[in-house]
């Protein structure tokens, strides 16, 4: 209880800027660069060397994934060079760091910015991962040595990088039996699915992959608070989902009170 408590305020902490609104980030700035400064900036960022200056300075502070989209479109960054950037400062930050948040606050303040760069890194991914970078999301979403919150982190950025098959694949894994008791919340996952859905307007197959695996993890699904909360956001993505008679039934057996032990 005490190591959660800990993990929970290090989690607040590194994620406060994200409640507020009136915090003008560093990808804010860049989002915000005129036609005559964005121009040069995208010839600037085919450097490698500018292009992991850059990164850094946005990293620096919160990102979020749909920020991060929008800057590669705006000043024309490849899937690849960033990818690059990216993987090497996850590499980097987990030396550092081990992918795990330490109990004590002094051992916590020596490398928090290699944990903020590493939230935020895994983060981005999320925009440009390939082959190579989903293999290494996988890799940390699925390692138990790991906090849970980089793990979440790297599980949102491969749901939205996946293909259809890899969705489908990826969601029943994620919400396999030795991965439930880890990633806390356990809705964390089925909430990944659902942004992608809404971020795959263009991708008709994406979507029909995450509406039909969620749909039938969700109607097993034992945690109430978890259906409850999944129910509302599937019923008002695919109709299918909420006339469907295992939607039915589920709602039957959530509603019924715990068996009396004999």
């Amino acid at each position: 209880m005490k190591k959660m408590r800990i993990m929970c305020v290090t989690v607040m902490c590194m994620t406060a800027l994200e409640g507020s609104s009136s915090v003008v980030t560093s990808l804010d700035i860049y989002l915000g660069k005129s036609a005559q400064d964005t121009e040069r900036l995208q010839e600037e960022l085919k450097d490698p060397v500018k292009l992991r200056t850059c990164l850094d300075e946005i990293l620096n502070s919160h990102t979020s994934l749909e920020g991060v989209m929008e800057f590669k479109r705006k000043f024309g960054v490849d899937d690849e060079p960033m990818q690059r950037v990216l993987m090497d400062i996850i590499r980097e930050s987990i030396a550092k760091t081990g992918g795990r948040i330490p109990e004590r606050y002094v051992e916590r303040e020596k490398i928090m910015g290699a944990l903020w760069y590493l939230r935020g890194a895994l983060r981005c991914m999320g925009a440009c991962a390939d082959a190579d970078g989903k293999k290494l999301l996988m890799g940390i979403a699925t390692d138990n040595g790991k906090d849970n919150h980089f793990r979440v982190e790297a599980i949102h950025a491969y749901i939205n990088r996946a293909d259809a098959q890899e969705t489908r694949d990826a969601i029943i894994r994620f919400l396999a039996d030795d991965m439930r008791s880890a990633i806390q919340p356990l809705y964390t996952v089925y909430y990944a699915a659902i942004l992608t859905y809404d971020r795959a307007e263009g991708n008709p197959q994406k979507r029909e992959a995450i509406i039909a695996t969620v749909s039938a993890m969700l109607v097993k699904e034992e945690d109430k608070s978890t259906f409850a909360f999944l129910d509302g956001e599937l019923t008002k993505r695919s109709k299918e989902y909420a006339e469907s008679p295992q939607r039915k039934a589920a709602l039957e057996r959530m509603s019924k009170p715990p068996e009396k032990p004999q």
